[in-house]
């Protein structure tokens, strides 16, 4: 049978398809529930040290006397602890070492 292994810039997986930093990426739960159903890999949701309001996706300004609505946050970072995505993500690696994960 033929293979679909992949290696895209040293990160090697079984298959080439993976999901893209979206809310399936964002905890551990997610992200097992996806390699258990065959993907081949992940980009963990966006990551930073300081967690950011995520509530809101819409928001109006005043601007020369009318209001200007647009989108806030558009990054969407995710709303949980730095420390606790890094713990899952090195849990995710230990349970599945031959995903890819960005």
């Amino acid at each position: 049978m033929a293979s679909l292994r992949s290696s895209f810039l040293g990160i090697s997986s079984p298959n080439p398809f993976w999901l893209a930093s979206a809310p399936p990426t964002d905890k551990k739960y997610n992200v097992l529930r996806a390699f258990e159903a065959g993907w081949g890999g992940v980009v963990w949701k966006t990551l930073g040290s300081q967690v950011k309001n995520v509530s809101s996706r819409y928001s109006a300004v005043d601007f020369n006397g009318g209001r200007v609505m647009g989108f806030n946050n558009i990054e969407l970072i995710s709303d949980r602890p730095l420390e606790i995505n890094l713990r899952e993500i090195a849990e995710c690696v230990r349970l599945f070492p031959d995903r890819g994960m960005s």
